[in-house]
């Protein structure tokens, strides 16, 4: 792992803004780029991302924040509630083209 100092775009800043614990280095026997958090000694993977360092990153980060965590989970159940509807819309779909009135 190589860590990432700095960027053409200063994504590695603005999330070092975020949190100052906050190191981002690239997996290169994973082909991704990790934003590790230090506590002391240790370290924890906070965010994997195998895109290229961008805004998104940078939003991931932040909603992926212990703070953010309760308004992560509500908009998780969202999703998950949105394309369960979505799933069930479309299985009602294909048995009324079965189904000869």
């Amino acid at each position: 792992m190589t860590e990432i100092l700095e960027d053409a775009f200063d994504i590695v800043q603005r999330i070092k803004a975020i949190d100052c614990k906050y190191r981002v280095f690239r997996n290169h026997s994973k082909h991704r780029f990790e934003v590790v958090k230090t506590y002391g000694l240790n370290h924890k993977v906070e965010v994997t991302w195998d895109k290229p360092l961008d805004e998104r990153l940078v939003r991931k980060v932040y909603m992926t924040r212990k703070e953010n965590v309760e308004k992560l989970l509500k908009q998780m159940e969202l999703d998950n509630q949105k394309l369960q509807k979505d799933e069930n819309n479309k299985l009602f779909d294909k048995i009324m083209q079965d189904v000869k009135i």
